[in-house]
């Protein structure tokens, strides 16, 4: 590419082909001002502050469109451009009121500051009124458009950024505004309040509502988003030890200066007077707050008790995937070194054990193959089971983003409407739990088709000829008749995944949490393996984890059967390395997972057991069950933030800090390590849980010593491959090309060479339905979700204010069918009864629901949605069979 030479302000500078004026300048360290550009926005020149003198013609060009031309020689303060910026400025500020002191904006106004810069105080314009506030009931934002410049950053951020398009221009010349269609307010339009528009704006005409502060905050702290697992990058605004308000970081490259709804008005529930602050330990008076030397000293005495009496293997440990690694590392070692077994799991059992098993078999490690970066490269996606718009925003917007900016082909593959259908070429709905068939399906049609990749497949994989004679029965009548998905539907779906150069697959809980999850995870790998999408640029597959740190909790050995890194409890030099490093034995023998330590708990096996960070009476099914395996213990302790259902039940609670109140890192669905940082003070004594259980540790006679989460994370670097140099490492770097040489999860991981395990396994999966006999008391098959506004088990975004006051309580989508047989309105309160238990929600009609099928939200503490579902393993944690009733005011 050959280089362009212009002359910049006197200096001879050089740029390529597509730059603008802007551009180089910035590129060479001139200082150009802007309001309207930003580097994340297509460039439209409203502002027209960024004018700059090209001396050959005299002309004033608007610098962010202006491209580079040889010999340009451009000024970019002459005194004709300060003039004229000078003017531009007068003008705009005489169409804004004189509101500075009172202004949310306050010293962070771009306007004001430019003005500041360029010396205007008193105006001798007369002032030119425009448009007036406007009246939003939402409770997350509102609109005073009397301080509009139309630099037209929001409608760029919605149309762009989050593909929304709720709001554009509207009306021309002195009324032109940005608006909603039809001027309606915000909470009836699209908009999802992801908080985007009001983070790009410059000045005041968009704010957060009813902010905790007015004024400048004390210190400003990036760290990350605690909710789901797309690792988003946050700016924390604190004031007298309070998060006041929070800012997306526009350098983060997952979220790129975007949040949602819950990262910009969810994280209030720091601050809520219902946290935890001070141990308490029951006795016969009930729950009694006592010193942390007591409580260690108590749970201590106890689970030595415990081992000594029963043995270690009668006592369990459940981490959390909402933890820090650091956290979760140093609990599993507490576990197996102090306590001497194997018995510890994590939350995300109920939703990852599937991607960890099946990726890890199909591709030799369980991880998402590729960055958010890579699948907006994608020329075909592929979603199944997962809705992103809810579950994981950032990853709908990546989506969304290729969809429109690149001509990706966008393929649904979901029974019920989401977000993203909206924008696929192809939308299936298959039957419920018949994905396998689905992909099986798919594959047959590209092998007969020989749009396989065949290089690929012969060079990096094994076991093709036994996988693909597997595959002859899937004809697509076969498939259609199993799934209900027509025939020429999959065709089309299988054609068009396997013609792209670059394609990707998205999944999620709908796969995972199916009764053979695992099988279908593997029915994925073998469709990626099988069109060489297993792991290159643009190509890949993304398994979507619920939690903010589920794919770190894993990766730190918070589970039986595995050390840290995915290392083999049974192969010997694995436990002589960390024999080495720790001082001293491991247990040989894997332990039993969550569901195993409920059982084992409720039949008197498991007499005590440490939970960190999870709420299973809530999150896990069953919840009577749950209660009663927990209240069949002689010891339990918790540690958590707020009171739960499960502390309900705890002969000790331990006070944590939450993900502001603790340095450490989170490992997102990418496998992108990132750095949590403090912020504020936890509210009385509380204590992050590495420091928890490190007293514990040696209150227990550990000699365990860390003087801070940066040691731990220390010796993590020096027993797991993946996480080699991280803590010596920028976290926020981003490299455009890959890493290949490196298993570092801090920089991209393809398998360009071969595959961890040497190479990719095609594996035969067969179809088994999961239907058997049909209950007629129960017609209708239940379809949980997630939902943006709430999240998790409700713990957290139920105690954010702002959060519940939009989305107050929980609601089943139900057919427009089946709501005239049961003469249901949007509105009417139902109850859903399953064989184990009952809930009752507000019904909302659907015209694009299959008559049968049911679909929920899961994340409302209100309504626990885990109540319909057994404990039994060998049932969906997804969908389960119920009957609807509809309650009539009187009952």
């Amino acid at each position: 590419m050959e280089a362009i030479t212009i002359t910049l302000d006197e200096i001879e500078v050089s740029g390529y082909p597509g730059m603008t004026i802007l551009d180089l300048a910035r590129e060479s360290g001139v200082s150009i001002p802007t309001l309207c550009h930003d580097p994340y926005l297509s460039s439209v020149g409203a502002c027209r502050i960024c004018l700059v003198e090209e001396e050959n013609t005299k002309a004033l060009l608007a610098s962010c469109v202006t491209p580079i031309r040889p010999g340009m020689v451009i000024n970019t303060h002459s005194p004709r451009v300060l003039e004229r910026r000078k003017l531009i400025l007068e003008f705009l500020l005489a169409s804004h009121p004189d509101s500075c002191l009172v202004c949310d904006k306050g010293n962070r106004c771009e306007l004001r500051s430019l003005a500041s810069e360029m010396g205007i105080g008193k105006l001798e314009l007369n002032k030119i009124p425009l448009s007036s506030n406007i009246v939003d009931v939402n409770p997350f934002l509102e609109r005073d458009l009397s301080k509009c410049i139309m630099c037209t950053r929001c409608i760029r951020a919605d149309q762009e950024l989050v593909v929304i398009g709720a709001i554009d221009y509207v009306e021309r010349g002195f009324i032109a505004r940005p608006a909603t269609f039809d001027n309606m307010p915000l909470e009836n339009s699209e908009c999802t309040f992801c908080g985007t528009c009001v983070s790009f704006c410059p000045t005041g005409a968009l704010k957060e509502k009813k902010p905790l502060y007015n004024g400048t905050t004390s210190t400003v702290t990036e760290t990350i988003c605690p909710y789901c697992g797309c690792g988003c990058g946050i700016t924390l605004e604190v004031k007298n030890n309070r998060i006041i308000r929070v800012r997306p970081v526009i350098e983060s490259p997952v979220n790129k200066g975007t949040l949602c709804s819950r990262g910009s008005y969810g994280l209030d529930f720091i601050n809520h007077p219902d946290r935890l602050a001070t141990p308490l330990i029951r006795n016969s008076d009930g729950l009694q707050e006592t010193t942390w030397d007591n409580a260690i000293s108590f749970t201590s005495q106890e689970l030595k008790r415990i081992k000594n009496e029963y043995g270690p293997e009668s006592i369990a440990v459940l981490g959390s995937s909402k933890c820090t690694n650091e956290d979760n590392y140093l609990l599993q070692k507490f576990t197996r070194c102090v306590l001497g077994t194997n018995n510890i799991d994590n939350g995300s059992r109920m939703y990852n054990a599937p991607s960890r098993e099946g990726l890890g078999w199909s591709i030799g490690f369980p991880l998402s193959t590729n960055t958010l970066i890579e699948l907006e490269r994608s020329d075909t996606i592929i979603v199944i089971g997962a809705n992103p718009a809810a579950s994981a925003p950032a990853v709908s917007y990546a989506i969304k983003r290729a969809v429109k900016n690149s001509g990706a082909k966008l393929i649904v593959i979901d029974p019920c409407n989401t977000e993203l259908t909206k924008f696929a070429q192809i939308w299936l709905k298959p039957g419920i739990e018949t994905d396998t068939a689905l992909i099986n399906g798919m594959a047959k049609i590209i092998l007969d088709n020989k749009t396989y990749d065949e290089e690929f497949v012969t060079r990096r994989t094994d076991n093709f000829d036994e996988y693909s004679a597997a595959l002859s029965k899937y004809s697509p009548a076969y498939v259609e008749k199993i799934t209900g998905v027509p025939a020429m539907d999959i065709q089309l779906a299988a054609q068009m995944y396997s013609e792209a150069k670059t394609a990707s697959i998205v999944y999620g809980t709908g796969i995972t949490q199916q009764i053979r999850g695992t099988e279908g995870v593997i029915a994925l790998a073998n469709l990626a393996m099988l069109t060489g999408n297993s792991g290159h640029h643009g190509g890949g597959i993304f398994a979507l984890q619920k939690e903010n740190n589920a794919q770190g909790a894993c990766d730190m050995g918070t589970l039986p059967d595995f050390l840290p890194g995915y290392r083999s409890l049974e192969d010997t030099q694995t436990r002589d390395v960390f024999k080495d490093t720790w001082q001293t034995e491991i247990p040989e023998k894997a332990g039993i997972n969550a569901i195993e330590v409920l059982r084992q708990a409720e039949a008197g096996n498991i007499k005590g057991i440490l939970i960190v960070g999870e709420n299973p009476v809530v999150s896990f099914p069953d919840p009577a069950f749950v209660r009663k395996a927990l209240s069949s213990l002689e010891f339990l302790c918790v540690v958590d933030i707020f009171p739960t259902e499960t502390t309900e039940l705890a002969s000790v609670i331990m006070p944590a800090a939450a993900f502001a109140e603790k340095d450490g890192t989170f490992t997102n669905f990418e496998g992108r390590v990132q750095q949590v940082r403090r912020a504020i003070n936890p509210p009385g004594i509380s204590l992050p849980e590495w420091e928890i259980i490190l007293r514990l540790s040696r209150e227990m006679g550990s000699s365990m010593q860390y003087p801070s989460s940066r040691e731990i994370l220390t010796e993590i670097e020096e027993l797991v491959p993946l996480y080699q140099n991280l803590s010596h490492h920028d976290f926020e770097q981003d490299e455009d090309e890959p890493d290949s040489s490196s298993e570092r999860l801090g920089s991209k991981r393809f398998y360009k060479g071969l595959f961890p395990s040497g190479f990719g396994r095609f594996t035969p999966v067969e179809y088994v339905s999961s239907e058997g006999d049909k209950d007629e008391r129960y017609p209708f098959l239940l379809v949980t979700g997630s939902t943006l506004h709430q999240f998790g088990s409700g713990s957290r975004s139920g105690r954010a204010s702002r959060l519940k006051s939009f989305t107050p309580q929980a609601w089943v989508d139900i057919s427009k069918g089946d709501s005239n047989r049961y003469k249901l309105n949007s509105g009417d309160e139902v109850r859903i009864i399953s064989p184990s238990g009952e809930i009752s929600a507000i019904a909302r009609i659907s015209d694009d629901l299959d008559e049968g099928i049911l679909c929920m939200p899961s994340s409302f503490s209100s309504t626990p949605v885990n109540a319909l579902f057994s404990f039994d393993t060998n049932n969906s944690l997804k969908t389960c069979s119920v009957r609807l009733e509809r309650i009539d005011n009187n009952d």
